[in-house]
């Protein structure tokens, strides 16, 4: 066969450079084709538990997450203990005064009191009096004097003077009356203590011209009032009248 003289030829070389060396004697062949990969082999048996390693270190906070959806409302706690009583808050302004309350119903009759004892009147106290001649016409200020006396109760109308002084402080009721001369005019002044309070005026251009007024006030003890006529009036006769007494007196 042609083929094996040409490979005897090509191997000669070689097994003249190495004669002492045996297992260069033979020339390489080219690699084989791999094989099949194996099966698997079984599991080895499981090994012994090694020990607890130390613990690491804590690692770094990480980054707060995305805010979650709120949940639902859950059902209402149990009440808890009752707190201590807390220290006294300053006191407020007044309020407004509100509106008034229905009336309540009406209670039971309670029983009789006993019998209390008698009130006690205030003293009586009351003056009327007149002039019963002219006077006038004046040429100064002058008290109007009266010399009939109708009623002086309580003593309190001075006749003398014809002042009223009090003797029982209270508030009380005065009236004056005046009448004119036909040719000249009537002009008086009710008086408290010097100062004129209120005015009468007779005009004599009416014939007999009259005036008259009235006083309420409030008197303490040893307080005056009187009639006053004024400059260049003049009076007739008994139609001039004073008179005054106690409404009521003071508690």
């Amino acid at each position: 066969m042609p083929v094996i003289p040409v490979l005897v030829l090509l191997c000669l070389p070689a097994l003249s450079a190495r004669p002492g060396n045996m297992k260069d004697d033979y020339c390489s062949g080219p690699p084989g084709i791999p094989g099949t990969p194996g099966v698997p082999g079984h599991n080895g048996a499981n090994g012994i538990q090694g020990e607890r390693g130390p613990k690491g270190e804590r690692g770094d906070p990480g980054h707060p997450g995305i805010q979650g959806v709120q949940g639902l409302m859950g059902p209402p706690g149990g009440s808890g203990e009752r707190g201590r009583r807390g220290k006294k808050g300053f006191i407020g302004e007044k309020g407004q005064k509100g509106e008034l309350g229905r009336i309540g119903v009406e209670g039971r009759l309670g029983p009789k009191g006993q019998k209390g004892e008698p009130a006690v009147l205030p003293p009586s106290i009351a003056f009327s009096a007149s002039r019963s001649s002219p006077l006038g016409p004046v040429r100064e200020e002058t008290i109007i004097t009266y010399d009939q006396v109708f009623l002086n109760l309580g003593d309190s109308f001075d006749i003398f003077s014809s002042h009223f002084v009090c003797k029982v402080n209270g508030t009380y009721l005065f009236t004056a009356h005046i009448l004119g001369t036909q040719n000249n005019d009537a002009y008086a002044w009710i008086m408290f203590n010097g100062q004129p309070m209120v005015p009468m005026h007779g005009d004599h251009r009416a014939g007999y011209g009259t005036g008259s007024n009235t006083l309420i006030y409030h008197l303490v003890r040893d307080d005056h009032v009187w009639v006053q006529l004024m400059k260049n009036s003049s009076l007739l006769n008994d139609y001039s009248t004073f008179s005054g007494y106690l409404i009521y007196k003071d508690v």
